[in-house]
Parts: structure tokens; sequence; C-alpha cells
């Protein structure tokens, strides 16, 4: 019997520090307990065939093929039949399997690739990350290219970078080790930190229930590569002004860990309000999920802010706000899911990656 491959990697919020990683400052991020799942298996037709069950509902399958291109050096290029916007409904994917093509030399036989995801998409909780950890451990333990965590996440970095244009090491990060990760200057750091229960809502996400159009998949599922892009356009227009936010930042970051080791939960809200309108300033905070701060802070929320990307107004406001709730936890569900978001509460500290060879 053919083996099976099988890796899982749980999803992420960054608690303090996105966008300013970016540019070499400290961020706190976590793991968090919802996965996404990618098995890889042999067919017989030579080429890739990937299916993707619940991202969203209404599915996608498709072959990516091997073939020829004259005058590349190494004599072959991955090429890929044109389903126009559906290809690029799964860039992630396919950057993946053209990079381990280009550097471990795979893919000499027939690969059947499906993913399933428990993590709802463009929602700022490391969907993108979660795919490239998950496909690239896969394809390299099917393919016996092996590599340690570390070898990894530096691949599923270089995937990232290449699709989004410029993206942190914190999302893939978190999706290979788990726990708690601090990341600073480019280097990557564990932390033994206790576990959180918090809030996550998320604003036009792709609910996992429900099928959209692949137009409109393919569009949100890039769009954290249009608000880096635009955020690094306001960095060199304003530069002494973005120094002083990043250096804020960075302050933050630091105070926020201490406040967790302390257990300092007011102290850590308020790092986390202040960390918001940072966000806020640089243009990530679309009105959607500004008015969910709000509310969640009205309604006695220890802290909040958004995580991760953020959003664009132009873009539906899509992104994820994250919540310590305090007391109040039940209130603010409530007031979340009348506003329309999806609600979920989320524990920190997850597992990292997981590798299982299944016969």
């Amino acid at each position: 019997m053919d083996k099976k491959i099988r890796t899982s990697v749980p999803a992420k919020v960054i608690l303090f520090g996105e966008h300013f990683v970016v540019y070499g400052k400290q961020a706190l991020a976590t793991a968090i307990n919802r996965r996404l799942t990618v098995e890889v298996s042999s067919k017989e037709k030579k080429g890739y065939h990937v299916k993707i069950e619940n991202i969203p509902t209404f599915g996608l399958e498709m072959d990516l093929e091997l073939g020829k291109e004259v005058g590349n050096e190494k004599g072959k290029a991955l090429l890929y039949k044109d389903y126009d916007i559906a290809t690029k409904a799964i860039a992630y994917v396919r950057e993946s399997i053209r990079y381990l093509e280009e550097k471990y030399g795979i893919g000499d036989e027939g690969v059947e690739i499906e993913i399933k995801s428990q993590i709802p998409l463009s929602a700022g909780l490391g969907s993108s990350a979660a795919t490239c950890v998950a496909t690239i451990a896969a394809l390299k333990e099917f393919f016996g290219v092996g590599g340690d965590l570390e070898a990894i996440t530096e691949d599923a970095h270089s995937v990232e970078l290449t699709v989004q244009g410029a993206a942190s090491p914190v999302d893939t990060a978190i999706s290979t080790y788990g726990g708690y990760v601090s990341v600073d200057k480019g280097g990557v750091k564990r932390l033994q930190l206790a576990e959180l229960n918090f809030i996550v809502g998320c604003v036009g996400s792709i609910p996992l229930s429900m099928g959209m159009d692949v137009k409109k998949f393919s569009e949100m599922n890039l769009k954290t590569k249009k608000i880096v892009g635009d955020v690094k356009a306001r960095k060199e227009m304003f530069k002494s002004i973005f120094d002083y936010i990043c250096a804020a930042s960075d302050e933050i970051t630091a105070q926020a860990i201490r406040a967790i080791e302390d257990e300092d939960f007011v102290k850590l809200g308020v790092l986390m309000n202040i960390n918001h309108g940072l966000l806020d300033a640089i243009g990530v905070v679309p009105r959607r999920l500004s008015e969910l701060v709000k509310m969640s802070q009205a309604l006695d929320a220890l802290g909040a802010k958004v995580t991760g990307a953020g959003g664009l107004d132009e873009m539906g406001g899509v992104g994820s706000v994250l919540v310590l709730p305090g007391e109040s936890g039940d209130r603010i569900k409530t007031a979340m899911e009348i506003a329309g978001a999806l609600v979920m509460d989320v524990k920190t500290g997850g597992k990292g990656l997981r590798i299982d060879t299944v016969f």
C-alpha cells in the first residue's frame, strides 16, 4: 500500500507587533487551537492534483502539471494548466510546489494533495502561512528531502515572501513551532508563557460553511499583499514619523511579554489598546474592524485590537479583532454576532507542526 503523509499546523494570532516586525521590530505571536491539515499521497498520472475541501466549501479541484521549457538552465520548469482565476486562489500551494521543485528537485512522480482547514480565510489568523508550512512539510517528507523545523520554516517564509512581496517570519514560525514565539530582527525565539483565553471576531472572512465564487475568494486570499504594500508606501513617504511609531511598537511588545509573565492582565489589555492605535495610525484598520474594537472596549473588555494584517475598506473590511474579555466575554460575543462577525473562543499556546505517515 502506498504511503500517505499527513501534516497539520495551527492557526495563529499576533498579539503584538504585526506589520512593524517586517521592519526589524519585535513581535509576539501564539498558536491557537484551530488547525489546517494537508495530506499527500501517490497518484498514477505524473504531476500534481490538488483538492481543497473546505477553503471555502464550494471546493477547488485542479491539476498542476510539469512540463518542459526551452532555454531553462535546468532543462525543465513547473508549468500549469491555465485555470485563470482558479489558479490564483491557490497561489501559496502553487508557489510551494514551484519552490520545492527548484530547490530540491521534487516532482518526478504523480502526487495527490488534499487540504482541509478549520481556519477562516483572509481573517488574519495565518491561513496562508499554515498552507505553506503544511504543504512544504508534507511534500518534503513524501519525497524524502526531509529537513528540520528550521528549514521548513525558512522554506515556507520564502514562499510567502514571493507571493506577497513582503512577509513577516512570524506566521510561518508559529505554524511550525506552535506555542508562543517572539520575533526580533528576523530571529525567532520560542517563549514559555501561560495559556490565555481570547475572543476572536472575524469580519468579512469566508465562513467554512459557506461557498462563494472563485473570483471573490482569489481577491480576498491575496489581500495581504496589497495591505503590506500600502504600509510600505506610507513608511517611505513619512519615514521619520514611521520610525517613532515602530519604536513605540517595539517597547509595547517588550512590556506585553513581561505583563503575561507577571499575569498582569489589566496592563496587558491596556497595551493591546495602545497597539491598536498604532495599527490605526498606519492605515490597516478599516471601519468594520474599528467598530468591533470600540464596541468591545465599551463593553468593558480588558483590551481589544486588530490582529494580523488588518484590512482595507475598499476590500470589504476583511480581517479580525482580538479581545481579552475579562468578565464580560458573553456580552462581547453576543454583540459581535449581532454585528455580523464570526466569533470564536480561542486558547493560546497550541501545538505546532505534526507530521504523520499513514499506510
